[in-house]
Order: C-alpha cells, then structure tokens, then sequence
C-alpha cells in the first residue's frame, strides 16, 4: 500500500511504478461507463473535465493516458485519491490505505411491539472505508454471532424483550464505534385493539338522521358501547346500534342531542376508545336569524405531554384531538401541534399569525405544563430544562397581543395550564400598559391564581366538561360560564366539603367582548373578502396534505406480494402509516412493515401490529411518526417483507413522499425570539389605550 501522507503532494505523473501497475490494471479491466477509467472520469471536477473521450477509448491503455493528462493539468496524488473516493473505487481506495469514518444512514426503529412466536426484524445501515463492520448488542450485552447489519429474531419469547443498539466500526480499533439509536422490543401476548376508522362529525337538520361509525383492528370478537357526553347509550325509538359498530340516530328533533359522540371497543381486558365526533344540530327556522358572521375561523391547539424534565402528562392528547373534531365541526381551520420544542412552538404561532385577520375568530388553546410569575403566565415547552424559568418558556401575554394586532373580529385563548406562583430568579419585565382594547379578546384560563390544572385518565378536567359545551349554538361567554358550572358540580375539584384545596380546580374568564352574542358556531360569510379567504385557505391545505395511499408489488423469488401503505394524519404533526399485506402470494404467511424511516423523525417511532398470529396469514400493523415537523427533506421509507414457507425477506425502498403535513413549513428553522417579542413591542408602540390585564 501506498503511503498517502508521504506522496500525496507529488503530481500524479511521479506515481510509484508498482502503484501505476496496479492502477492500470485496475481501471483498463472495463470499458463500461459504470466501472473502470470511464467511471473515474465522470466524477471529476471542472478543473480536470475531459471533452474528448473518444481519444483515451483508442489509446492502448486509456489509464496511462488519463494519469498522464491529469498530471499535466497539475493534479496530485492527492486529488487523485479524493476523486476516487467520490466514485466509491474500494480498489484504489484501498491501495492507498484510505480511511472514511463510519457514518450510520439507516437507523433501527426506536420502539417495537410483536405478538409472541413471530419475527422482527432490525436493520442498521452504514457508509465508510473499509466497509462497516456490525456488532449487535441487547440490553447491553454482546450478542454471539450478531454481526450482519441485519438483526432478525425469529419466533420471538419474553426473553427476546429488551433494548438493542447496533455498535459499528471499520478501523480494528473498538474503542472508535459508533452505536446505533436504541431500540425497544416489547413482546406482547395479543394483539393491541387499534382503532383505525374514528366517527366523524356531522350537521344534521331538525327531524335529521345521524350516522356514527368506527373501525377496528384486530384478532377476535370486539365489544362496542357508544357513549354521549360521557353517558353510555341504550337502543331506544331514536337509537340504533348503540352496542355495534355503527351508532344510528333517528329523527333528531332537540337539543339535547347536540353534544360529543364516542365509542368504547373492548375485548377481553383490553380497551380502546375512538376520537370523539360532534353532533351539530342546523335547525333552520326553529331559533333566531343569525346576528354574526365570521370571514374565516382559525384555530392553533397545542398539547404538551413528552416532558424531557418535567412530569409527563396523559390528557394533552386526548384533549388536543377532542377540541379539533370540535371546532372542525364548527368549521374552524384546525391546526392541532404535539409535543413543541420552544423554537418550535414560536415558529408555529408566527405561521399561525398569517391566518389571522380582520373580521376572523382566532382561537389559541395550549394544554400542558405552565406557571404563573409577575402576574404573567408562561407555557412550558418539552424541551424546558430542569428548574426551567420563564426565560426557557412561551410568555401567554406577548402571544396574545400578538394575535390582536392582526384585528381578528374574536381573539380567545384558551389556557389549560397550572397557575402556581413559580420560583423564577429572573422576574419577567412588565408589559407596556398602553394597549388597545377592541373589545374582541377573550381568555380562558384552566384555573385561578395559584392554583393547579388536573386530568384524569383521558381528559383534563377543563376539556372533559368543555367538551360537552363547545359547540353548543350560544355565544361564546354562556360556553365559559356554563364551563365554570359545570366544573364547580364536579367533586374531583370542588367538594366543599372535602377540605382538600390542593384539588381545587376554579376556571377563570377574563372578557371585553362587547358584541356579546357573538357565537364559535357563527357562519363564515366572507363575501368582499374572498382573496384573503382563499389565500388563507391555500396556506391551510397546504400544511395539511398526506400522501396518497401507495400500492407495492413486492417480488419474492418465483412470486409477487403485494402490499398497500395507508397515511393518517393524527394531527397536524404527527402521521400514521398503516401497512397491509393484501395478497401473500405462494407464501405461508408474510408479514410486512415500515422498518426504515428519516432520521429527522425516528425519536419516539414505534411498529405496532394489529392483526397477526400462527393462524393469521396475513397481516395489518402501524407506525406513528412523531415529530413531522422536523422532517428537513422529501420522505423516504423502507418497508420490509418477510414471508414464511418459503423464508424470504425483502426490503423495499418508497421515495417521492414529499413534506408532508406541516413539515412543508420548516418550523425546524430556528425563529428568533426578537421577532416574536416584536410582535408584542409592535402593539406598544402603535396602540395606545388602557390595558384590561390580559
């Protein structure tokens, strides 16, 4: 081997002798464009373009003649070896003793789930020279003969259940490997109920009918129960199918049907409920004309959970989800956003500004963690450090006013957050006292000063009674003060008699709406505002395309399966991808599942399978990807196929996915905080009357 260190400054016409013997050998081997000298050449610069090909394929030895003309233009060993490295020649490489880092390409998914007795299957790949090389490890400790990039487990147990990374290494040197991203693998004993088809909402006229459905997933005999704010439903005159999967409602002729519809699906001891669907109720001629319109509705709900080091929440989810069908039903333009970074979240509420206008309701909602100090409330992103103070945090005042400067017709906040005085060493400075009021702005906050938020199970205790209001046909302050009855009859946070104050939960509203009949169910009219309807319209669809359903046919030796990819949008940032397998072909059984996904949005990803067993020969599964929003370039998956009898795996690359959701809107970028704090000095500077104290 050549010692590139030593000659490599040297024009490429000193080559050692024995180095250019092997070299011609080598490159003169081929004339094929993709191998040889003609291989080399494509990869070179424009310093060293060769125009005349045809010269060097008459020449006796076209790699003398190409050393011998790169040498003339001043070309070094050196560069010579750089473009080598280019075109990926392991041979020159490797006659120069060249060493490229180890770099991991393809990570392992973050979390697995499989049913007992079948196969999973973990994939690392990697670029370097010489090539990579693959330890596998579980739960910390070497696995014997674990050595492929491939780790596959066959017929797996229990024991199978653990955490494993993939250490890689090219240079002999172990104390230099680069591991892998850890990967979960939880091994269940049956298969998850999934729910794939959620009801949806629906407007039903007076003496109307109403359809509720849902789908799930799943091996067995499934249980539905439908449930009505909260109530379970028995079949009755006006009900049908209260115990299936489709919920019939007939001849709706009250009010009292308005309200949020779920279903309960169980078998055995699992649970799974669906997504919540509202039931409006468009009774022409039975209420009064319409006083209000909206030129567009616009809504921004964010939910906070994955704390990195705070306690993680149950509800933010539930009551993101909830509050979307809901307002989506009031046809709102829902933007609904997951677990925000703070940089992220800044990014999220200057994009959400374009959609805010004059003659608009805007509604802000954020569920998660939050303080109060200085008579400020800040919402606290997951990436907040420990003893976070309000620096690393959302100030809900310069938000605020930053939505009222776009004029929107209704600005309400909704804060579903703790009021707790904060220890915060750093007290925030005073806002400016001088702001204009419009009467237009309304806020909500979960709880009094100095008081927590709760949540049960699936909902926050503010949602779970709003839920039931929302989207009732009243104005907007009957919802909130009907919301502050209804939680003051709630004795998880109000029995008088419990003398347990730390439960106290007390909602506070704070108004200057001076048309006060003004409703979240008003119709959008945007007549001389079609432009800006339009263009605000554009910017939502937008954010909110998924890929289209992708069909695969996968060849497997002497057959063919085929397999579809479904996309799901859970929420604005966070996208479902359901694999099935229609058609095995001449296999036993065959399985198939995205096993591959961009690194931007590997953190937290999960498989799931649904449908599989011994029995089952085909299957259905899941993947979540979180975090859609820090998807930097167009999505590329990997699905993998593994069929049984005979024993054939596949891996199968999907391209030209494109951003999909919100990813579109970079809010990975970094946002500086001096734009959005202009936001609020913007308002100072230019509207001058007193300030409510919002």
């Amino acid at each position: 081997m050549a010692d590139l260190e030593k000659i490599g400054d040297e024009n490429l016409s000193k080559l050692p002798a024995s180095i250019f013997l092997q070299l011609r050998n080598h490159l003169d081997v081929s004339h094929s464009p993709s191998q040889g000298w003609k291989a080399f050449v494509a990869v070179l610069g424009e310093n060293y373009t060769l125009s005349d090909i045809a010269d060097f394929e008459r020449a006796p030895s076209p790699t003398t003649k190409l050393i011998s003309t790169l040498g003339a233009r001043g070309m070094t060993i050196k560069e010579f070896v750089q473009y080598a490295v280019i075109a990926n020649d392991h041979v020159i490489m490797n006659l120069f003793n060249v060493l490229v880092p180890v770099e991991i390409t393809h990570q392992p998914l973050n979390e697995m789930h499989v049913l007992e007795e079948e196969r999973v299957e973990m994939c690392v790949k990697a670029t370097g020279f010489p090539p990579p090389q693959y330890q596998w490890y579980k739960n910390g400790e070497l696995l014997e003969g674990a050595t492929e990039n491939v780790l596959e487990l066959r017929s797996v147990s229990a024991a199978d259940a653990g955490e494993y990374c993939c250490a890689v290494y090219n240079n002999g040197n172990y104390s230099e490997l680069t591991l892998s991203q850890t990967s979960l693998v939880t091994v269940l004993r049956a298969a998850e109920i999934e729910i794939k088809a959620h009801p949806r909402s629906c407007i039903v006229e007076m003496h109307g009918n109403a359809l509720f459905r849902c789908e799930a997933w799943g091996v067995g005999t499934f249980r539905y129960q439908w449930f009505h704010n909260d109530i379970p439903l028995d079949d009755g005159p006006n009900v049908k199918g209260s115990g299936s999967s489709e919920l019939h409602l007939y001849d709706i002729t009250s009010w009292e049907w308005v309200g949020c519809y779920f279903c309960e699906v169980s078998r055995g001891t699992q649970t799974a409920q669906t997504q919540s669907a509202f039931l409006k109720l468009d009774a022409i001629g039975a209420v009064p004309a319409v006083r209000y319109t909206a030129t567009d509705k616009v809504a921004l709900l964010i939910g906070c959970n994955d704390y990195r080091s705070d306690t993680i929440l149950y509800a933010p989810k539930y009551d993101v989800q909830t509050l979307s069908e809901i307002f989506q039903s009031l046809n709102f333009k829902v933007v609904s956003l997951l677990n925000l970074t703070k940089s992220e979240m800044l990014a999220a509420i200057v994009e959400f500004r374009q959609l805010v206008d004059k003659g608009v309701y805007c509604v802000f909602y954020f569920c998660g963690h939050g303080f109060e100090v200085a008579s400020q409330c800040f919402l606290v992103p997951i990436d907040a450090p420990s003893l976070y103070q309000h620096t690393h945090c959302i100030s809900t005042e310069k938000l605020f006013h930053g939505l009222l400067q776009r004029e929107p017709q209704v600005c309400c906040m909704i804060l579903d957050i703790c009021r707790r005085s904060y220890d915060d060493n750093a007290k925030p400075a005073l806002l400016s006292q001088n702001k204009v009021e419009r009467g237009n702005a309304i806020v909500c906050y979960g709880t009094s000063y100095g008081l927590a938020a709760y949540e049960n199970k699936n909902y926050g205790i503010l949602v779970s009674h709003l839920k039931n209001i929302l989207g009732l046909p009243v104005d907007i302050e009957t919802v909130f003060r009907k919301l502050r009855e209804d939680i003051n009859q709630d004795k998880r946070v109000s029995d008088h008699q419990s003398h347990r104050p730390s439960f106290k939960q007390i909602p506070e509203i704070r108004t200057n709406l001076l048309e006060v009949q003004r409703s979240f169910a008003d119709p959008i009219i945007y007549t001389n505002h079609t432009l800006e309807y339009e263009h605000r319209k554009q910017l939502w669809e937008n954010a909110h395309r998924k890929p289209d359903p992708v069909y695969l046919d996968v060849e497997i030796d002497n057959f063919i399966v085929k397999v579809k990819l479904d996309f799901q949008q859970e929420f604005s940032n966070v996208l479902k991808i359901y694999t099935s397998v229609l058609d095995k072909g001449l296999a036993e059984t065959c399985v198939a599942y995205v096993s591959g996904i961009p690194g931007d949005v590997a953190e937290k990803t999960k498989v799931k399978i649904i449908t599989q067993g011994k029995n089952n020969a085909l299957s259905k599964n899941y993947v979540v990807l979180q975090n859609i929003q820090r998807l930097k370039n167009p999505m590329k998956i990997t699905v993998a196929v593994m069929c049984r009898s005979p024993d054939v795996n596949k891996t199968v690359e999907v391209n030209d996915l494109g951003l999909p959701l919100v990813a579109k809107l970079q809010l990975w970028k970094e946002v500086p905080e001096l734009l959005f704090n202009r936001v609020a000095e913007e308002v100072e500077e230019e509207e001058s009357i007193s300030n409510m104290g919002f």
